[in-house]
Formats: structure tokens, sequence, C-alpha cells
């Protein structure tokens, strides 16, 4: 049995303390909640399969994790009992026209092969996709994968924190303290990276997504996740409540209120998609996301002893859960699925 300290309590920390904790090892999370943690914020689509990203090391990664998640998330519900807020209703990735229609469709199917758990992919038309998503606008075609998901951050994360007390792990809700440790110390500290100076050279952006409800609307649950026009994502997040964002700022501020600007541009959206609808807001919600070299996230060590996982960005939700798994394992010196070595560049 070996001694870990893990530095920092996301989805990245704690799927990586599960795992390590179910490998019977003694192991510790310090995390301090700060504010505008990338976990709480994300709405956490699990569809990379969609990406026009051409960074090869990166995709490998998402798509194996999306393939990991639904075997993970089956496993978790069984230890702990609870939900974890992940759902597969497919995902609609809309498009201006009928000919980007063909183009997409053509770029998305060709990943079918080697990512049979995809689904089906098919194209689908203005009518098509009002009937799957009643409430949106019925203005763009798009292509539908069965084998798009989506999951709550906070809801995964409880439970992650439950199956890792469970093999046996303490939590601590505090900062760690800098003082050296017994075995390895592993940070996945995200955009609060910074504050450790050593390398990967972490920096961050702001996002921000606005929660609102439909308040005249027939009564919809289960819709799809919508890739709309542009980098924005449509996700319900219950009865006639959905999440709309997002917006992305470099930063170097850890300021989480969010503007009066990015309000209004993702409320216009909001009635863009929703032409039909009352809109009644619930919530803004601001999160940092931490990105390393390329965009790349980082797995390896800084210096002897000293772990690091970061710059998970806007995939963190879809990759943490398998980032855990596999550095748990090259941990153990286990086999892992990813090579290690494509993540660790320093």
């Amino acid at each position: 049995m070996a001694r870990f300290t893990v530095v920092g309590g996301g989805i990245a920390g704690a799927s990586t303390a599960y795992h390590l904790a179910k490998s019977g090892h003694q192991v510790t999370v310090y995390d301090r909640a700060d504010t505008g943690q990338a976990t709480d914020a994300s709405a956490g689509i699990i569809c990379p399969w969609i990406s026009q990203r051409r960074n090869k090391k990166w995709y490998r990664l998402v798509k194996e994790s999306a393939k990991y998640y639904p075997e993970f998330i089956a496993q978790l519900q069984e230890e702990t009992g609870l939900d974890t807020g992940y759902r597969r209703e497919g995902s609609i990735s809309l498009v201006k026209d009928d000919h980007i229609q063909n183009l997409a469709f053509e770029r998305i199917q060709s990943k079918q092969s080697d990512a049979p758990e995809m689904g089906d992919v098919r194209k689908v038309s203005r009518e098509e996709v009002k009937r799957m998503h009643p409430n949106l606008t019925d203005l763009y075609p798009g292509v539908y994968v069965e084998g798009g998901g989506q999951v709550k951050g906070a809801i995964l994360l409880k439970a992650l924190k439950a199956g890792f007390m469970k093999y046996g792990g303490e939590w601590i809700n505090a900062d760690y303290d800098g003082q050296s440790v017994d075995g390895t110390l592993i940070y996945t500290t995200g955009a609060w990276g910074i504050e450790q100076r050593h390398e990967p050279g972490v920096r961050h952006q702001r996002s921000e997504v606005l929660h609102f409800r439909l308040a005249d609307s027939q009564n919809n649950d289960r819709t799809p996740v919508i890739m709309a026009l542009g980098p924005i994502y449509i996700v319900e997040m219950g009865l006639n409540q959905y999440a709309i964002g997002t917006t992305h700022e470099d930063t170097e501020s850890f300021e989480a209120i969010p503007s009066q600007e990015n309000y209004e541009y993702l409320r216009g959206l909001a009635h863009r998609y929703f032409p039909d609808s009352k809109i009644e807001d619930v919530r803004m919600m601001v999160g940092l996301k931490p990105y390393t070299r390329d965009f790349l996230p980082f797995l390896g060590y800084a210096k002897e002893n000293v772990f690091v996982i970061n710059g998970m960005g806007a995939t963190g939700l879809t990759a943490s859960p398998l980032v855990g798994r596999e550095v748990a394992r090259y941990l153990n010196n286990e086999e892992t699925t990813l090579d290690i070595n494509d993540y660790s560049y320093i």
C-alpha cells in the first residue's frame, strides 16, 4: 500500500483519489472549494466525436473517456447508491443549411467505425429537430448522434466523494499547508495551478453559463443535448429548465461574479433558440477553465514525487473520470489504455 496526497477536489482530483483508494492505497484529498471551480459551472456534455479539433492525442483522450463513461457510472452508482447526473439522450448538432448538414454528417459519421459507442448517426430535418426538442426553434436542421450524453458536475462529484470515502479515503475541506508528505503528492488544482509555480505553465479562461426556465411551455424533459451554431450549447437541466453557454475570455483574474454583458448575450441567445417561450432566469454561473500548452491536458511528474494533472479545459467533465483511472493505473505500474507519455511533455 502506497501513500498519496491529492490537492484539489474537482472531478479530476476526486476521480484520481477514488481510483487509487479503490486499488487499496492510503489517500487524502485536500480541497478548499474555491469559487469558480470549473466542475460546478460546466454543463458536462459527453459527445467528443462532433469536435473539429485535429489534435490526435486530445481526441484519443476524449474518445476513450466517452467510451469509459457508462462502465464508470454503472460501477459508481452500484457502489454508492447515488445518482450521478449522467444521461444519454443523444445530441443534435445544429447547422445553418442543408449543404453544411451534409458536410457535418460526413465528418461525424467518418469517426463511427473507430467509435461504435457513438451509436446511430443520422441527419435530422428541421421538423425532426422540433419533434425531438419541442420547445426549440425549427429554423435549423442538424446531425443526431445517439451516444451523446451529459453529466451534472456537482452531482457526479458528490457520488465520487462517497465512493472515495467508502474505500477508506480521507477528504479534508481545507487548504493544503504545503508541507512535505510521505509518498506522492498529486496536484489537480485547475486554474489555481499557477500557485504551485512549476511546470507546466497554467493559464485559464473565464466561461459563463445562463440557467433559465421556460415558464409557459409544455412539460418536456429528457431532451437531447443541443450543439447550437458557434461554440454554443443548450443542455436540459430539469423539467423545462436549461443551461445555455458558454462565453470564453482569457483572463488572469479569479473573479467569479457574472458580467452584465455576457448575461445579455446569453439571454439573447436563449430567446433566439426558444422564440415562442417565456424565459425566466434561474442563475448565472462562472467557471474558470484551466489550459496548458497547445490546449492539451498535462499528466505527469513536475518533479520527483510530485505528479500534476491539469489543463483539462472545456473537456474536463468528459475526460476526468478516465484520467483518474489511467493515472491510478500508471502510478500502480499497471498497463494503461492511453500512453501517458503523450500527455507528459515537460
